[in-house]
């Protein structure tokens, strides 16, 4: 579904909040042709959020905001059905809420401070990556994952590998979960039906952990701010309002390596 294109005033004059709307049923995955005609790109995209207020309370909110990987990023990594360790157990992304502590990676545990969706439609294209990535059963190791995992097309896996700190400066690193797409075992993959995705934001960032794989939990990254036009910026700034500004995001729990960093390590 795509929507016409607005000056950004017009975004951030519909930034009011509103109910946020009901999870569509869960629907399958498949393949399609290798040829799948697409249609115009997707100028704007509707993102819901939830989070946690300051008195402990959840709210949340939908928007209309610009189809583009500055957006997309922050609600795009976890396909649903995709179980997270939580304290109370696996949960599927769709049923998680802001306020539950999740089970990190690092040791311990993080609260989910803010959680974001939005829905691929197939043959609609944003500004960002639009396929998903499919990891086949233990591809990385006895049950890394198990089943199964489709993550979205703008999450991060953490690499531990001494490889990485020649690139990095330490012996772990997000890597995109594309990097490593080889047709065989990590499947990339084009949606058939509508397919909802989602992020989510720690009170510290830290790695998730997602039916045996590590991937990472939202973060901007830093230096956006130099990056980004201010009014749109504002308008991005607006779906985090239990955050005062952009560096309440903390440190990255680990540094970053591109696509094309990995492809160099891992050939």
């Amino acid at each position: 579904m795509s929507y016409p294109l607005r000056p950004v005033a017009d975004f951030a004059a519909q930034g009011q909040r509103v109910v946020t709307l009901a999870s569509p049923a869960r629907l399958p995955l498949a393949e399609p042709p290798d040829r799948l005609p697409q249609r115009a790109r997707a100028l704007t995209r509707r993102y819901e959020a939830s989070w946690l207020t300051a008195s402990g309370e959840v709210e949340s909110s939908t928007r209309i905001a610009p189809a583009t990987a500055l957006f997309e990023e922050a609600f795009s990594a976890l396909a649903r059905g995709s179980l997270v360790a939580t304290e109370a157990g696996p949960v599927a992304v769709e049923d998680l809420q802001p306020g539950m502590r999740a089970l990190t990676a690092e040791g311990g545990s993080e609260t989910i401070t803010w959680i974001g969706s939005m829905t691929l439609y197939p043959g609609t294209t944003g500004e960002g990556e639009s396929t998903l990535t499919r990891i086949t059963a233990e591809a990385f190791g006895a049950n890394r994952p198990m089943p199964d995992l489709v993550l979205g097309p703008r999450a991060r896996l953490l690499l531990r590998d001494a490889r990485c700190r020649a690139v990095a400066g330490s012996d772990a690193a997000y890597v995109p979960a594309r990097a490593f797409v080889d047709g065989v075992s990590v499947i990339e993959l084009r949606p058939a039906v509508p397919v909802a995705t989602y992020h989510l934001v720690l009170e510290r960032q830290a790695s998730l952990r997602v039916m045996g794989m590590e991937v990472e939990s939202y973060h901007p990254g830093t230096g956006i701010e130099a990056m980004v036009d201010p009014r749109m910026l504002a308008l991005f700034v607006a779906f985090f309002p239990h955050l005062a500004r952009l560096a309440d995001f903390g440190t990255l729990a680990h540094p970053r390596l591109t696509r094309f960093e990995v492809e160099r390590l891992i050939e």
